[in-house]
């Protein structure tokens, strides 16, 4: 296992609204970057004013990015939307997000350790003993363990298929690709078979925020003659946690003029005014990509994309797609360790709910060999709603939603249907 190598706020679509893929390396590349563009404009709620203004509005709040990954996220402010003093509120929005950003990035890091920090890395390295966490870490172990998700503890098999990613071409999947390699899918099935049983590992809550990573003696001794070090992890959910993080400090301390978005699909729209924003909504046919529709929508709303194609430069960290065109994604089933996606692409959402159980809820329908309608509009009950393609219609399952802009042009056509 241890092989390396104030205003209403909408979205005007670029005129360019179909997207052709290739499978050519410099050239996939180039259209990553002009996606990046497009799902940037899709993905977060608005953005036209980066630098601050004696006026206030809207602006993009940076976070140092030498001690946490902020990268992989925007931040946007309506700076003076409450009358306050906009060189007063910046600082005070920005130190908050500063802080949160370092804090997030230590405690979910699976790579390395901070002094005085016991995070992911350090409760890998410490397994069967009673460890005191930071409140948050305990609240992300809490999340699985309610939602009844062994997400948690694949991270044995991603330490190993994380690596494809980074393969330079196709001769070097074998190591890595469960589809390609027999081995490989031998091996991960076999760790799988730890990983799905709580006899054999278990993140025990203990309360007051400490908690015990249980590894049996027979897991310990496998995973030593494996080389595995990590056996637990965020992998690629962590945004989902980080984007809930921000978004709750900044609702605790009343900044909630804004919203925080990642890179990879998880968007926190804080906003509890009667603004009206827009989503833009992509979907996936052959080798190109549609803005099929743009979604309206008011007031607080956690948004998550899945979608088994890359939009950005930086999803070249999380597929990869091979000479016959096929792609690999980072949707792992727990079950197996094997890829799967029962959808191109699925927009889940809520007003109540964080990314992250929006994600826990649905990546069981999402990453499975088929698609199971029923079990999403069941999940409609606990307020979870959801936009997916069959064919060239959306489906969707809140009967109140508006999409409007759907696509249609060259000979393309979209509509929207209520799944019921």
């Amino acid at each position: 296992m241890g092989r390396t190598v104030k205003n209403r706020r909408t979205i005007e679509p670029r005129p360019v609204q179909r997207i052709e893929l290739s499978d050519e390396n410099t050239k996939k590349r180039a259209i990553a970057a002009v996606l990046f563009l497009i799902i940037g404009v899709a993905l977060l709620v608005y953005c036209f004013v980066v630098f601050i203004n004696p006026d206030g509005g809207w602006t993009r709040i940076e976070a140092n990015r030498t001690v946490n990954d902020s990268g992989e996220f925007v931040f946007q402010y309506y700076l003076g939307a409450d009358g306050a003093n906009v060189n007063s509120e910046n600082r005070a929005v920005t130190a908050l997000y500063n802080q949160a950003s370092e804090k997030a990035f230590q405690l979910f890091h699976d790579k390395e350790g901070f002094e005085g920090v016991v995070n992911i890395y350090e409760i890998n390295r410490n397994p069967n003993k009673e460890l005191e966490v930071d409140e948050v870490l305990y609240n992300v172990f809490s999340l699985f363990k309610s939602l009844n998700s062994r997400y948690l503890y694949i991270a044995p098999i991603y330490a190993r298929y994380d690596d494809l990613f980074y393969c330079a071409d196709d001769s070097m999947l074998t190591d890595f690709d469960p589809l390609l390699s027999e081995e490989v899918r031998e091996e991960y099935k076999s760790a799988a078979e730890y990983i799905n049983d709580p006899e054999m590992i278990d993140l025990q809550l203990l309360g007051g925020n400490k908690i015990k990573l249980y590894v049996s003696e027979k897991y310990l001794k496998y995973a030593e003659n494996e080389g595995i070090t990590d056996f637990i992890g965020l992998s690629w959910l962590k945004n989902a946690f980080t984007v809930d993080y921000y978004a709750d400090e900044l609702i605790k301390n009343g900044f909630t003029h804004g919203s925080v978005s990642s890179y990879d699909g998880f968007i926190r729209n804080l906003d509890s005014s009667d603004t009206d924003y827009s989503f833009n909504i992509f979907d996936k046919k052959g080798d190109s990509v549609y803005l099929a529709a743009v979604m309206q929508y008011r007031g607080p709303k956690s948004i998550v994309y899945l979608r088994n194609y890359a939009l950005n430069e930086q999803d070249l960290q999380h597929y990869y797609r091979l000479q016959s065109g096929e792609v690999r994604t980072p949707y792992l089933d727990v079950t197996d360790g094997i890829p799967k996606g029962a959808l191109d692409n699925l927009v889940s959402y809520s007003r109540d709910k964080g990314c992250a159980e929006i994600l826990l809820e649905i990546i069981d329908i999402y990453i499975s060999a088929e698609f199971d309608e029923k079990k999403l509009l069941n999940i409609s009950d606990k307020g979870i709603h959801s936009i997916y393609s069959d064919d060239f219609t959306l489906m969707y399952n809140e009967r109140d939603l508006v999409l409007t802009d759907l696509f249609d042009r060259d000979g393309i056509t979209y509509k929207a249907e209520y799944a019921e």
